[in-house]
């Protein structure tokens, strides 16, 4: 049985198996955005490399200070290239077998999957975010690898997945979810 929730959310089921497949797409604006905001920060930081590494007039102290520069740089460079990557190419894969959840986030089909006892998890519920909260409106922007609407605790961390859903699509997948959750 195939069905889905919304347009990002695809559900199946397989024997005792139920899967749930979460599109990390967004609107085409949205992307268009993003990837333009990682063309323009790839060459920012390749023409700083090419100004440290071929200018005449570099002293000893710019050069440390671009060199830093650079690492910063490439630590966010790898953060966005791979939000703008998951964006196009990405999904969220949950995974409800009779004793265990998995939970993952993949690229290519590749990613870490958290594997949780059903016997350990409690309350599958939404996130609550403070209206007030700086990250939580942080959290919320388009360009940012979170804004998790569901979550669950086991064994005392809490894990959560469902990044950007919308409200209605969040809440149809959580009365599915914890439908599913109670049956063995």
């Amino acid at each position: 049985m195939k069905s889905a929730i919304g347009n990002r959310i695809t559900l199946s089921k397989k024997d005792k198996e139920t899967i749930v497949k979460i599109s990390g797409t967004i609107e085409s604006w949205m992307n268009h955005a993003l990837l333009g905001w990682v063309m323009m920060w790839t060459a920012m930081g390749l023409y700083v490399a090419y100004y440290i590494f071929t200018g005449k007039a570099v002293t000893e102290n710019m050069f440390y200070f671009f060199i830093t520069y650079l690492a910063f740089w490439a630590f966010f460079e790898i953060k966005a290239v791979y939000s703008w990557l998951f964006r196009v190419f990405g999904y969220e894969l949950i995974k409800i077998t009779p004793t265990y959840v998995f939970v993952k986030r993949s690229l290519f089909g590749f990613g870490k999957s958290g594997r949780y006892d059903r016997e350990n998890i409690k309350e599958l519920k939404k996130v609550e975010i403070s209206r007030k909260s700086v990250n939580g409106a942080f959290n919320k922007s388009f360009w940012v690898m979170g804004n998790e609407q569901i979550q669950f605790e086991s064994l005392g961390k809490t894990h959560g997945f469902g990044m950007h859903l919308e409200e209605a699509d969040r809440n149809e997948l959580l009365v599915f979810l914890r439908r599913v959750m109670k049956k063995k």
